[in-house]
């Protein structure tokens, strides 16, 4: 059989330099794919913050930068996909071999970041949602390791070799640092990142005052970021394998396409937990199911609770719109004495003395639990600390 028939039947040419390769194809469907269902939910979270909520945050910013990025990797996916991917090194012409690799060197440092950017978007969440002294401090420690690591990965992607040349040709004279020891580490910072990130939200939900279904529906929205995790540990051994491999361009299809699923999976879950008022709005009688749960003590789960009603995004306890100055049963319940719950956090000596301060006021011993209803406000002068 002729050799250029075998040849046309792996991979298809035109006059433009085009190569590409079945697995090519499989690697650049993944790649749209995920970037547009990633597209799909951003846009859906954007109409809730601008057109339901009327409120933009930084948290929206970010996850909007997350997705930019995504959009680069995957315009270099594609470069890579047309430029041979897939096709075994003896049968790619060099100066496709050239645009292959140059794509190739892009595309790390634009995935770094959009993983890094969709991680803040989540941290940043959470500072909203859990405005504890504890969290925030955990908040800021995680949003700080981010920001270093993450400015070292992206900057040392872009100049893994002095000259940047030498990393698509060899022959030039310079330094490149290990290719695998950088990947191997920034991959294991982002698997650690990801555990980190899934972790932080468990002891908060574990305590919040939701009766159980809401409880559950919460812990298991924020479970789906275990998904990202997952993606992380299958993309490291796809890295395995193309740093062992003596046939890069064939074998790297898997490391690019598990790279895209997993930038675009960490987007998909920043925006799943503010999409709560748009699935009230489609779904009301799925909101009307968790919300028919038993309320816990104090009857304050219908309106603090997450699935009750579009005031908030997230809705969890202790956000600034569900529990804002003037509340007086968040401030009465974590008042000694006064028979409610127990205290939603863990409180500083000057906070302590000014709830002690309140429950001074004769207006508030005189009231009695039973008689605690919502909205009453609190005396003019009485001072909350939040």
């Amino acid at each position: 059989m002729n050799p250029l028939h075998i040849r046309d039947a792996i991979f298809r040419r035109d006059n433009e330099g085009i190569l590409m390769s079945s697995r090519g194809e499989q690697g650049l469907v993944i790649s749209v794919v995920f970037t547009s269902l990633a597209t799909a939910f951003v846009g859906m979270r954007m109409y809730t913050r601008v057109k339901l909520m009327n409120r933009v945050e930084a948290n929206d910013w970010m996850v909007i930068i997350a997705l930019v990025n995504s959009y680069v990797f995957m315009a270099l996916d594609i470069i890579e996909a047309v430029s041979g991917m897939g096709t075994h090194l003896k049968d790619i012409p060099p100066n496709i071999l050239e645009r292959q690799m140059k794509a190739f060197w892009l595309t790390i440092p634009f995935y770094n970041a959009a993983v890094l950017c969709a991680k803040a978007s989540i941290l940043m969440q959470y500072f909203r949602v859990f405005p504890t002294h504890r969290m925030r401090v955990i908040c800021w420690v995680m949003i700080t390791i981010l920001g270093i690591y993450g400015t070292w990965a992206v900057i040392s992607a872009f100049l893994n070799c002095i000259p940047v040349a030498k990393f698509w040709d060899d022959s030039i004279p310079g330094f490149c640092l290990s290719k695998p020891k950088l990947w191997f580490s920034n991959a294991s910072m982002h698997i650690s990142t990801d555990i980190a990130i899934l972790i932080i939200p468990i002891p908060a939900l574990m305590s919040v005052d939701l009766p159980r279904r809401q409880k559950i529906a919460l812990m298991i929205m924020f479970s789906l970021g275990g998904f990202v995790c997952i993606t992380s540990i299958i993309r490291l051994v796809s890295l395995k394998q193309i740093s062992d491999s003596t046939d890069p361009t064939y074998d790297n299809v898997g490391a690019a396409s598990w790279s895209a699923v997993e930038c675009n999976t960490g987007i998909i879950c920043a925006c799943l937990p503010t999409l709560k008022p748009l699935i009230a709005r489609i779904f009301p009688g799925m909101i009307s199911t968790f919300n028919a749960s038993r309320p816990t003590r104090g009857d304050t789960t219908q309106r603090n609770s997450d699935w009750n009603g579009d005031q908030s995004t997230l809705g969890a306890p202790a956000e600034e719109h569900e529990y804002g100055a003037g509340d007086p049963e968040r401030v009465l319940a974590l008042v000694p004495g006064t028979g409610l719950r127990s205290s939603l956090k863990r409180w500083t000596r000057e906070e302590e003395k000014k709830l002690a301060q309140i429950s001074s006021v004769p207006q508030l011993r005189q009231l009695r639990p039973n008689t605690l209803t919502y909205p009453h406000p609190l005396p003019a002068d009485s001072s909350v600390p939040f």
